[in-house]
C-alpha cells in the first residue's frame, strides 16, 4: 500500500483511479463512518454492509469527484444516503407486510363469518326439531343463564325435571351434531365466542 501524508493526496490517487487512495479512505474512516450508520439500521450487519456500500459507492463515483472536495464529508454524505435508501427500503417491506397481514386477517375474518353462520344454521336445524317443552328450558339455561333452580321456579316445576330435559336436550343436539360431524362443544362455543 502506498503511504499518503494527507487526505488530498490519497483523494488525488483515488481520482486517478488508484485503489490505493480508496484503501487509504477505508482505514482512515471505515470506523466512523460504520458507527455513524448503527444508529440508522436494525442490526450490526446492516451497518457493516452498508459501510462496505458506502466505501463501494466512493469508488464508482471516483471520476466525478472535484480535487478540491473533502473526501470525508463525501463519504458521509453517501453513507446517509445509503441509510435513507435503506430506511425507505424497510419501510416498503413493512408496509407490504402489514398489507399481507391485513388481508390475511380480514380472508379469515370472512372465512370465521361464513363457518360461524354455517355452525348457526346447523344448530338452528337442530333446535327445530326439539319439543317446545325442552327448546324453552335449553333457551333459559343457555341464552337467558338462568340457574336450574331459576327455570323450575319459573316454569312451576322440579328442578330434577329441569336437568333431566336439559341432558335429554344436550343429548339430541350431540347425536344431530354428530351426523353433522360437529362437535357440540366446538358449536356452542365458536357461537359463544363470536357473538360477544
Amino acid at each position: 500500500m502506498q503511504r499518503f501524508i494527507c487526505d488530498k493526496e490519497a483523494n488525488d490517487a483515488l481520482i486517478q483511479g488508484d485503489i490505493n487512495g480508496l484503501e487509504y479512505m477505508y482505514n482512515r474512516y471505515y470506523s466512523e463512518i460504520r458507527t455513524f450508520l448503527i444508529p440508522y439500521c436494525r442490526y450490526d450487519e446492516d451497518a457493516e454492509e452498508l459501510t462496505q456500500d458506502t466505501f463501494l459507492k466512493l469508488w464508482e463515483f471516483r471520476n466525478k469527484i472535484n480535487g478540491d472536495q473533502n473526501t470525508r464529508n463525501l463519504l458521509f454524505t453517501i453513507a446517509k444516503n445509503k441509510a435513507l435508501d435503506e430506511i425507505r427500503k424497510f419501510k416498503t417491506v413493512e408496509a407490504k407486510l402489514n398489507q399481507i397481514r391485513l388481508e390475511k386477517e380480514q380472508h379469515f375474518s370472512t372465512m370465521d363469518e361464513v363457518v360461524l353462520a354455517d355452525y348457526q344454521r346447523i344448530l338452528q336445524s337442530a333446535l327445530s326439531k326439539l319439543p317446545k317443552r325442552n327448546l324453552e328450558i335449553f333457551h333459559l339455561s343457555r341464552s337467558e343463564y338462568l340457574s336450574n333452580k331459576d327455570i323450575s321456579l319459573e316454569l312451576n316445576i322440579s328442578v330434577k325435571a329441569v336437568e333431566k330435559q336439559i341432558t335429554k336436550t344436550l343429548a339430541i343436539l350431540r347425536v344431530f351434531l354428530r351426523n353433522h360431524q360437529i362437535s357440540a362443544f366446538l358449536l356452542i362455543s365458536s357461537i359463544y365466542f363470536f357473538q360477544r
